[in-house]
């Protein structure tokens, strides 16, 4: 329950996460081909607005609740924005030939 009211006391951070995500959705289209990518990118944006906008706004001496919500926006699109592309730079690395490059052994040249 204490859940529930720590969320409505930040409804507006919510919010305004969440139309950042929907606005950078247009942009990801390609990206977003299903309903499991795109509520991905709506859960990660918006999680993103949520707990590092207090953050981001204490680092740089913000108080004021409209330009607090602005930086929830904005942290609402580049959160999804983000997260996708390091998806996209995880599913393009060859993770195995960074293992056998970084620890050794696995090599076609050794007799």
């Amino acid at each position: 329950m204490d859940f529930l009211h720590r969320l409505l006391d930040r409804l507006d951070l919510l919010i305004a996460g969440l139309f950042g995500v929907i606005v950078a959705s247009w942009w990801h289209k390609d990206d977003l081909t299903d309903w499991r990518a795109w509520m991905i990118f709506l859960i990660t944006g918006v999680s993103c607005s949520l707990y590092l906008t207090g953050m981001v706004s204490a680092y740089l001496g913000v108080t004021e609740p409209s330009i607090v919500a602005g930086i929830g926006f904005l942290l609402g699109t580049f959160g999804g924005s983000l997260l996708a592309a390091i998806n996209r730079a995880i599913k393009a690395a060859d993770l195995w030939a960074l293992i056998r490059q970084r620890f050794g052994g696995g090599r076609s040249d050794e007799p």
